[in-house]
């Protein structure tokens, strides 16, 4: 059975998340959260396992924690949420990889092969992968698609001890390798980073950087519903942070109940002096909500954009054909060291283009 102060603690635990979610600085990111949140509350709903939702709810304290941290100017707190959000771990993640390995597949093409030996199914080997996908493999993450298998001595190699060697390597592969957002999320991004829409290295003039959301993702029903906060057609109402600075401190303000799973019973003097405390902290977190400026929001998403692999922008039809050579590449708004930078000089034109917005920003400031 549960406490009888249950249901009030789940309830403000809930308007505590949405009211920090509210006050996160990206507009996709703030949709990630409320919607994950939604869903898994509304999953364990009916849950009466006493022992599950204790762990659950230590779960999302943790995620709140780091949340809060992030509003509160944790710049490290808010990479990772950010990284979580646009699919460089986590569910948004199964979300981009699951076309690669599940769809947009041609009955002419062969993936799945038969076992080493007939009548034993689990002695299969992996399937194949598309090239685009072997591309992100060699490039960006530096591995080879196929492993080394050792060579016995006096005996040839067992076919399943075979199989679980290549299961085990493809299961490390798919764990490690990135693949890249939407080509409409890549875009969206590098203008957050400071990219004017005109710049000449540019994914949004190059047209590269990623397959197209109507083509690659929108046919793929899973996907979509892993991916609902990356649709690039999302209503811009549903994007909109609060715009009253007075809304944004009340929010901030907002005091969860007492947990009634907690074993920990402070002194008198501790209870005190933690009400003290407690004040203090209310003003600094009222006084740091607006505390990413737009110089500080530009680094972040630079961060962000140095893990996100680019690839050329390619068909849904395209996926299996062999022969086709794809380019792995980062953001040119990605944080590089100063022997990269040299190495890859860039033109007149791309200088002029980079000094006019850089003395358009100045105006702007000034």
């Amino acid at each position: 059975m549960f406490p009888s102060s249950h249901k009030t603690y789940i309830r403000s635990f809930y308007k505590k998340i949405l009211s920090e979610a509210s006050i996160f600085f990206d507009d996709r990111t703030r949709l990630y959260i409320t919607s994950r949140a939604r869903k898994t509350f509304h999953e364990y709903k009916t849950c009466h396992d006493i022992e599950r939702i204790k762990y659950k709810i230590r779960e999302g304290r943790k995620h709140l924690h780091r949340l809060e941290k992030a509003n509160r100017g944790h710049d490290k707190s808010a990479l990772k949420i950010l990284r979580e959000a646009y699919g460089l771990k986590g569910k948004t993640r199964h979300g981009l990889i699951y076309p690669y390995l599940n769809g947009h597949q041609h009955e002419d093409v062969q993936i799945h092969f038969e076992p080493f030996v007939a009548h034993a199914p689990r002695t299969a080997p992996p399937p194949l992968l598309c090239p685009p996908l072997r591309a992100l493999i060699t490039q960006h993450l530096g591995k080879n698609v196929e492993p080394e298998l050792p060579v016995p001595q006096y005996k040839p190699l067992h076919v399943g001890r075979k199989a679980n060697l290549l299961w085990r390597h493809r299961s490390m592969l798919l764990d490690r390798v990135q693949v890249p957002l939407p080509f409409e999320i890549i875009c969206e991004l590098e203008m957050k980073a400071g990219a004017p829409k005109s710049h000449p290295l540019a994914c949004a003039t190059r047209l590269t950087g990623g397959p197209q959301w109507n083509d690659f993702y929108m046919p793929i029903q899973p996907a979509v519903n892993m991916l609902g906060h990356l649709e690039p057609q999302i209503p811009s109402k549903r994007l909109l942070p609060p715009k009253s600075h007075s809304l944004l401190s009340i929010r901030a303000r907002y005091k969860m109940t007492e947990s009634p799973y907690s074993t920990y019973k402070p002194s008198l003097l501790e209870y005190l002096e933690k009400n003290d405390e407690n004040k203090q902290d209310e003003v600094k977190s009222v006084s740091k909500i607006d505390c990413y400026n737009s110089r500080k929001k530009k680094r972040l998403y630079r961060r962000l954009l140095q893990h996100v692999p680019c690839i050329n922008m390619f068909s849904a039809n395209q996926m299996w054909k062999e022969g086709i050579k794809y380019n792995v590449f980062k953001s040119n708004w990605a944080p590089r060291a100063v022997n990269e930078i040299l190495e890859d000089v860039p033109d007149e034109k791309v200088i002029c283009a980079t000094l006019v917005s850089s003395r358009i920003n100045k105006k702007k400031r000034s």
